[in-house]
């Protein structure tokens, strides 16, 4: 009432200064042409209003994110290094004498990383092997333990069966796994995963970052169940060409240089975009070849910060659930699409129930990726060459 008063004081203002001098008008003659005014103002009101109903204009419904990416949805096998061989454990050396471990009280622990001998850096098992294997006296190892690196001298003995110089020192070179592709990029960066990958072994996570994505065949599915995460089964070739290096392991995902083919460009959501309601994810369960399936998404938390649980899904697809159960192991970074834009991707199932599951928002990722992207020099395909003879 407040505004329509002071609209109507200003409006009379404008209605005297219209008219013609030295004439004043009657009271009724003033009054009907007040009247007649204001319903001309509401009526230019109402048209207004008519205007920006009808052609849709509003915040709301104008795109907050015009960021494009290529559609991933296919599985990658993924294997990433620590800088070094990872230690897993000890183990007795069999020698002509009876079981003997070399190592004794020296400070080896599980999750440590090897990264020398005697000043040569050691990246492969066989390196290690064959510089132990032939070694005369002791060697010095060094060790990497979360941001401490030392030296550790020990003294390596003769296994009896092969006669070569052993430690007794349980060792792989990196932690592998398989998991969905979420999406790549024009400079070709890529987003897989949703979530950091850890050494479930050793517990290690910051430390593995560099490494290799390949691409592999689903065989099949492990089925989920309440209190039972299930699995796809497939296996990686790692002596095959690798279609990308691995750069990042973070929180929100594994990021790197794609060297693969692309798929459907397509809108990455803005912030506030993802809504409750229905929406696929695109993943793979059998082959390579990957396929949209129903969910819905029962809530989106509207995130500042990275976080890889702002979305809760659950999966309603029929073929889905009775092939898989709902979210299984290895489904993760599949990409979540609502209304044709990428939203979010998988990250976690719910053990308790496995038609439920987290997400990740899509723009997050994205973020990340560009800022994967200006790692990127002209060494890269040269890098992976590198690995691939070394392997």
């Amino acid at each position: 009432m407040q505004i329509f008063s002071a609209m109507r004081r200003k409006m009379s203002s404008v209605c005297v200064l219209s008219k013609i001098p030295n004439v004043m008008p009657r009271r009724g003659a003033n009054n009907r042409l007040m009247k007649k005014l204001l319903r001309f103002c509401l009526l230019l009101l109402v048209t207004a209003g008519i205007f920006v109903i009808g052609t849709g204009f509003s915040p709301a419904s104008a795109p907050l994110y015009d960021e494009y990416v290529y559609l991933g949805g296919q599985p990658v096998g993924i294997a990433v290094r620590a800088g070094g061989l990872i230690v897993t454990g000890t183990s007795p050396v069999p020698t002509e004498n009876g079981e003997v471990y070399p190592l004794g009280g020296a400070d080896v622990a599980r999750g440590d990383i090897i990264t020398a001998i005697d000043g040569e850096s050691c990246g492969s098992l066989y390196a290690f092997r064959e510089k132990i294997g032939d070694v005369k006296g002791d060697v010095t190892l060094t060790v990497r333990r979360g941001d401490k690196v030392f030296d550790l001298k020990v003294t390596p003995v003769k296994e009896a069966a092969s006669g070569k110089k052993r430690l007794g020192l349980v060792l792989k070179e990196d932690v592998g796994g398989i998991g969905t592709m979420t999406f790549t990029t024009e400079e070709n960066a890529y987003a897989a995963l949703g979530h950091a990958i850890s050494d479930v072994e050793t517990g290690l996570k910051e430390q593995l970052k560099d490494g290799n994505v390949y691409n592999v065949v689903v065989e099949g599915v492990t089925k989920g169940t309440d209190g039972a995460a299930g699995g796809l089964q497939a296996r990686i070739n790692r002596l095959g060409k690798p279609v990308g290096r691995n750069l990042e392991n973070t929180d929100i995902g594994i990021y790197g240089e794609y060297f693969g083919g692309r798929g459907e460009k397509i809108r990455v959501a803005g912030k506030g975009e993802a809504r409750t309601g229905r929406a696929q994810i695109v993943t793979t369960i059998l082959g390579d070849t990957p396929k949209a399936y129903d969910i819905d998404i029962v809530k989106s938390v509207t995130q500042s910060k990275r976080d890889e649980k702002g979305l809760v899904i659950r999966v309603r697809d029929e073929e889905l659930l009775e092939k898989t159960g709902g979210i299984v192991q290895g489904m993760s970074g599949s990409p979540i699409v609502q209304n044709g834009v990428l939203v979010g991707a998988v990250t976690h199932v719910f053990l308790s129930d496995p038609t439920r599951g987290y997400g990740v928002h899509a723009r997050f990722m994205l973020e990340k990726a560009d800022e994967t992207a200006k790692l990127f020099g002209d060494t890269g395909e040269k890098e992976t060459e590198r690995r691939m003879e070394a392997a």
